[in-house]
């Protein structure tokens, strides 16, 4: 591949709208994303109690059952206690020729029966792929039909992957379905966590402050829970968003319960974090902790120091566990310059974070998951580092400082922000001694 060429097809972020104006770098992506089907799956399979039938082709269910089977014993979110994927919680209706030209409802009519009288559910999660909405088949009928009869909810999800980008819409959607396993409940002033997709949000900062403040956790979705959590989920003071997959449902469940809600994402600015935190405890109608004033005023103590000592480095980005744009909206401001920025998603032109990158930066975009053909890039845009997700020994190969955010996944709070800039400190470092501390020029 030339990287001559590649690079003059990319486009500007300021350019673009929407992600489908954003070529990906390469036909064939690598690592490639997920599909929703993956999405569903992860979240349906820690709900204990819960059946997911996934209805599709062999592959689909093949490769479902697959995956669950070699992650038994490791939970989505990492958390103790997470299932894993519960013994026999996730079946499978594998379509043939004939339901793909006649339709699958007396298949699935069948099957159905053949589930409740073999595992007795309690809740069934019907997982639709691409085949079956193609062939437009009603499973959302269906599923009103089976809920009337066998009198337990059934639940659709929607896991087509020819309309999405990767596998978060698997999820988001499985979230947002389960409003309708809930009921009104009296509050009892607990927090529930939504959005929260890898990591233990139980060794996070932002867990042992509540728990010191006396705001237990409630339900974390996704995540291990059963049921009856999700059931009594309304009965929370407050839902914390932690990633905007959790946007949908927390938006129903004020509309229906009235419970308020708050972003609350991998921030990296002490400022934004500490906003964060105001707004958290207001909804919660309880004293802002003494320590969050402390760790507030210390992050800003240390950015001060971090942004004398920086150099203006260059940077390609990749994937990472934090809020994309607050992130790269922030090293800036520590006197970083984004030359590519990888994403599945562009944001509306109000958004905050978006406003400050292109007010001071003007970089390329292109799309997230393909970290493969990056390496052709790095002779032609000459970045002093990359941070996230790529491949250490073609960066070194070239000059590049690779920079990876241990730990992020686990947490929240001015915590990321710490972290933020000892690997910035670092990386800037690393780079004055690969250049015999001589600043780069180039570009």
């Amino acid at each position: 591949m030339n990287g001559i060429k590649m690079a003059e097809k990319l486009k500007k972020l300021r350019d673009v709208k929407k992600i489908k104006d954003v070529e990906p770098l390469s036909n064939a992506l690598f690592p490639g994303y997920h599909c929703p089907l993956m999405g569903a799956m992860l979240t349906i399979k820690e709900i204990e109690d819960a059946i997911m039938m996934v209805i599709g082709p062999d592959e689909c269910t093949y490769y479902t059952k697959m995956a669950t089977s070699r992650m038994r014993g490791v939970g989505m979110t990492g958390a103790v206690g997470a299932s894993g994927g519960l013994e026999g919680n996730i079946v499978s209706l594998v379509l043939d020729g004939h339901d793909v030209t006649f339709g699958c409802k007396e298949k699935l009519e069948e099957a159905f029966e053949e589930l409740v009288e073999e595992y007795q559910p309690k809740t069934v999660f019907l997982v639709t792929t691409c085949v079956v909405e193609v062939i437009g088949d009603d499973i959302d009928s269906l599923a009103e039909i089976f809920e009337e009869r066998y009198n337990f909810p059934v639940k659709v999800v929607h896991a087509e992957n020819f309309k999405t980008d990767d596998h978060l819409p698997g999820i988001q959607d499985t979230m947002t379905v389960c409003v309708d396993l809930m009921e009104e409940q009296e509050c009892n002033g607990s927090v529930n966590v939504l959005g929260q997709r890898l990591g233990d949000f139980n060794r996070s900062e932002l867990y042992r402050i509540l728990k010191e403040a006396e705001a237990p956790k409630g339900l974390q979705l996704p995540g291990h829970c059963t049921l009856e959590q999700i059931k009594t989920a309304p009965s929370a003071k407050v839902n914390i968003i932690v990633h905007p997959i959790g946007l949908p449902l927390a938006k129903k469940m004020k509309k229906k319960f009235g419970t308020p809600y708050i972003m609350f994402e991998r921030m990296s600015a002490p400022d934004n974090i500490y906003n964060s935190y105001k707004e958290l405890f207001q909804l919660l109608e309880k004293p802002l902790p003494e320590e969050v004033e402390m760790l507030y005023r210390t992050a800003k103590e240390k950015e001060k120091e971090v942004k004398n000592s920086i150099e203006k480095l260059k940077y390609f980005s990749g994937n990472t566990a934090l809020s994309t744009y607050e992130f790269h909206s922030y090293l800036i401001e520590l006197g970083l310059d984004p030359i590519l920025i990888q994403t599945s998603d562009i944001p509306s032109e109000d958004n905050p974070h978006l406003k400050i990158i292109l007010e001071k930066a003007d970089p390329f975009v292109t799309r997230a998951a393909n970290i493969g053909p990056l390496k052709y890039l790095y002779s032609v845009l000459k970045p002093d580092l990359s941070i996230g997700a790529g491949n250490s020994a073609e960066m070194r190969k070239y000059g590049v400082v690779p920079t990876v955010l241990t730990n992020a996944y686990n947490i929240l709070g001015f915590e990321v922000n710490s972290m933020v800039l000892e690997t910035i400190s670092k990386a800037n470092e690393d780079v004055k001694y690969l250049k015999g501390g001589v600043k780069n020029e180039f570009m």
